[in-house]
């Protein structure tokens, strides 16, 4: 047994603790002794807290951070996707995957809702010890892929599930409505409650996809047309569209929902998915800001998601909890909009819940896995502390993190080899001449 003691704990599931001790065991915390006899571990003026559950990444394309950048979003994603398929091998983009897990893990991310299409984030998550939901992607426009993707979906799921844990699961991510047609939806969607598999799904994320769903108009049904692929008008949201295909269900975690109609939030309310909020990738496309109060009071789950480092630039918790709360206090005009506990909670009970995790992680109960991260307070820059929560949420970064835990051994990995990869893919891309602005 290891004792460690830190100037306050922050179990999440009560007020902090100031002078507070953690114990941990076997990989598991367990109640503190009364004694001094076991192992201590101090970290003065420092926070403990749960490692942070980061709901929503995309670990495959940390090797596209700042690559594509101040493009419209259907040019960038149709760029993103033709870079990644016709410029990336598979060991690039395992290397890719390795790298965004060793900037989780120093940013203090224990757990991630992955959202991978090639896999090998899969493989990285496994290497570097990550917790959380690998939800593997399928695509499919067109009515007549959909056999055929559903079946390369299930071989995929196949071959991961003989490596899951009860922390480190599989679940499927039909990936768009502008990628996904309404057959591959259900068929997806059928197979995910068959094999008792969670899912996600990007959805209401922007106004060219509110736009195609909507009235069967704008780029991304200009690119279905080019393709010879039919383009219906559903004349609702995208949100009512997914709903009208069984798929807005407790199982679900959806991503973004921004452009949401009244009715939504009924549909919410009465269906119970979970949301991952990504305020700083949402606001870097220039997509708009969630209404997050008025999603709040529909009683679901929210986590927090830093979204890829193509569309956020970096990993870093504490920035998302800040862009959270300020986007809202300025939409709003509300001091109540959004608070430091809230989104301190979002970004680890509430992420461990949007994942179907809390059970196991996510706060610092007696039981749970010993997945923590040591949060330095002794920098001027988040002196002095009133309230611990209060002076993480606001001043702290990731560069305040003095060490992560995962089941309950501190994550120390030397990322030399990968860096040095890294930089030469980058410079293979950077010469391969692809347009990286308008």
């Amino acid at each position: 047994m290891t004792v460690y003691q830190a100037g306050w704990v922050c179990p999440v599931s009560g007020p902090p603790i100031r002078g507070g001790r953690l114990a941990v065991e076997n990989g598991r915390i367990i109640r503190a002794p009364d004694d001094r006899s076991a192992d201590q571990v101090l970290f003065p003026g420092c926070a403990i807290i749960p490692g942070f559950v980061n709901a929503h990444s995309h670990l495959e394309l940390t090797m596209l951070r700042g690559f594509l950048e101040g493009l419209p979003f259907a040019t960038w994603i149709s760029r993103l996707t033709r870079t990644v398929l016709q410029e990336l091998s598979r060991p690039d983009l395992l290397c890719s995957a390795r790298l965004g897990c060793i900037e989780m893990i120093r940013a203090g991310v224990t757990c991630v809702g992955e959202v991978m299409n090639f896999g090998v984030a899969w493989e990285a998550m496994r290497e570097a010890g990550l917790q959380g939901v690998a939800y593997q992607e399928v695509f499919g426009p067109a009515d007549g892929q959909a056999a055929e993707a559903l079946g390369g979906l299930m071989q995929k799921v196949e071959g991961y599930r003989k490596e899951e844990t009860e922390t480190l699961r599989v679940g499927v991510s039909p990936h768009a409505p502008y990628t996904v047609s309404a057959n591959l939806y259900r068929s997806v969607n059928e197979f995910a409650a068959r094999e008792g598999l969670r899912l996600t799904a990007h959805i209401a994320e922007s106004g060219d996809e509110g736009m195609f769903v909507r009235s069967g108009a704008g780029p991304f049904a200009e690119k279905w047309i080019e393709r010879g692929i039919p383009v219906e008008s559903h004349g609702c949201s995208p949100i009512a569209y997914l709903d009208g295909l069984g798929l807005v269900r407790p199982e679900m975690l959806l991503v973004h929902a921004i452009d949401l109609e009244e009715a939504d939030f009924k549909t919410l309310r009465e269906n119970r998915p979970a949301l991952a909020h990504c305020p700083k990738s949402n606001a870097k496309l220039a997509h708009g800001i969630a209404r997050i109060p008025e999603i709040r009071e529909t009683g679901i789950t929210i986590g927090l998601g830093t979204d890829s480092v193509a569309s956020n630039n970096v990993v870093d918790m504490f920035e998302e909890m800040r862009a959270a709360i300020f986007q809202q206090r300025s939409r709003t005009q509300r001091l109540d909009a959004l608070d430091a506990q809230a989104v301190f909670r979002m970004a680890t009970l509430g992420g461990a819940e949007c994942l179907g995790l809390a059970g196991h992680l996510g706060s610092l109960d007696i039981g749970k896995r010993a997945d923590f991260v040591v949060v330095d307070l002794n920098d001027p820059a988040v002196q002095p502390v009133y309230d611990p929560i209060d002076a993480m949420v606001y001043s702290a970064s990731r560069h305040n993190v003095r060490a992560t835990y995962i089941g309950g051994r501190e994550m120390v990995r030397d990322a030399g080899e990968v860096l040095r990869e890294a930089d030469r893919i980058a410079t293979r891309l950077k010469a391969a001449g692809v347009r990286t602005t308008v």
